[in-house]
């Protein structure tokens, strides 16, 4: 019997962005693998009553770092008020294990636990998208949290998931409460890029950082919480530590897409027509291209991180800078043509131009 445990999905069709279709969302899972260093260093901190107020939690996308955040609420959320709780043994704290049957597992599983926030991008039921960004008015409705007495006496809980994706305003509004915080309140920030957030945020919060999950311990997810639709040695190989990415990684519609992506890419400056006629056709308008869009940059900067790392090596600097810039100008633009609803098909077509245009003249 696996060791891993995890709580059913409760019925719901209402759309969310941190979750995988056919895996337990990161508030369901009980367990956490491949992180136990991380659990230590957060557990020597509280029980030496030394826990910050702000975590940060770094690392690459789907490798249990929001699993984490839960995990350390349902923690927090099993203390009880004022003398005798779960806790009340006075030997210091194991494990951030807290049991399936108690009331906090069950009430974050279900989003509807009173003292706890959760920030993410929100399901813009009009357009029939996620949206771009977590906005200021999001932040304000989360941190009204803060301002009400804890319901159970305890600890209050704002997970941020990602905070990538706070744009500057609702950025600001967290630092405000960041500069001062609450008695017993924790702010855990997951964060793929921390490179992109506020230098005031940053020094605010304690990083941990999150290692990618090695092969053993993907393989070990993956029979636990997808049993019937496991990624195979080629997925689990092709998912760099990530635990999400070995789930997508696992339909072959996707293992095709990104090879017609490669294939593209390795071609230029030649035109591959068809292979790129068939990239146009699911950069479709609306939520049906969001999810190639990102598909196909995240391949593009794979594919240009390792040419920067060729060019480099070959003592080709100017090169080097030149691919730089281009993926920093085409992330940019890529943020733009998201957040203002333009063309996909035509972006995706001017951005292969412009490189093969690059590739062309680096080979004179």
């Amino acid at each position: 019997m696996s060791d891993i445990r995890f709580l059913p999905a409760p019925e719901s069709d209402a759309p969310e962005i941190d979750r995988v279709p056919g895996a337990p969302h990161p508030r369901e899972m009980l367990s956490l693998v491949g992180h136990e260093a991380v659990e230590r260093e957060f557990l020597d901190l509280y029980n030496a009553g030394r826990l910050h107020h702000a975590f940060m939690l770094v690392g690459q996308e789907g490798i249990g770092k929001a699993t984490f955040a839960y995990r350390v609420a349902r923690f927090l959320m099993a203390e009880e008020a004022e003398g005798g709780g779960f806790f009340s043994d006075p030997a210091p704290a194991t494990t951030l294990d807290i049991p399936a049957e108690h009331r906090a597992t069950h009430l974050i599983a279900n989003s509807a636990h009173p003292d706890m926030a959760v920030l993410r991008r929100r399901y813009d039921s009009s357009s029939k998208k996620f949206r771009t960004e977590i906005g200021v008015e999001d932040m304000r409705d989360a941190l009204h949290l803060l301002e009400k007495t804890p319901a159970f006496g305890g600890w209050r809980v704002v997970i941020v998931d990602a905070a990538d994706d706070l744009n500057a305003n609702s950025a600001n509004a967290l630092l405000k409460s960041l500069e001062e915080p609450p008695s017993k309140t924790m702010f855990l920030l997951v964060c793929h890029q921390p490179q992109k957030m506020l230098p005031t945020i940053r020094s605010r919060c304690r990083r941990l950082v999150f290692a990618p999950l090695v092969e053993s311990d993907l393989h070990r997810l993956a029979s636990a919480i997808s049993p019937s639709n496991r990624p195979d040695a080629e997925a689990i190989a092709m998912a760099e530590g990530s635990m999400r990415q070995a789930l997508r990684h696992a339909d072959p519609a996707l293992r095709a897409f990104l090879a017609t992506v490669r294939g593209v890419l390795d071609t230029l400056p030649r035109k591959a027509d068809g292979e790129i006629a068939r990239l146009v056709a699911v950069m479709r308008a609306g939520a049906a291209g969001e999810q190639p869009m990102r598909d196909f940059l995240h391949e593009l900067e794979s594919w240009l991180h390792g040419h920067i790392q060729q060019a480099a090596a070959a003592g080709r600097l100017v090169l080097a800078t030149e691919l730089a810039d281009f993926w920093s100008r085409t992330a940019e633009q890529a943020e733009a043509v998201e957040g203002y609803n333009l063309d996909r098909r035509a972006f995706l077509m001017t951005l292969l131009d412009e490189l093969a245009a690059l590739v062309s003249n680096a080979r004179r």
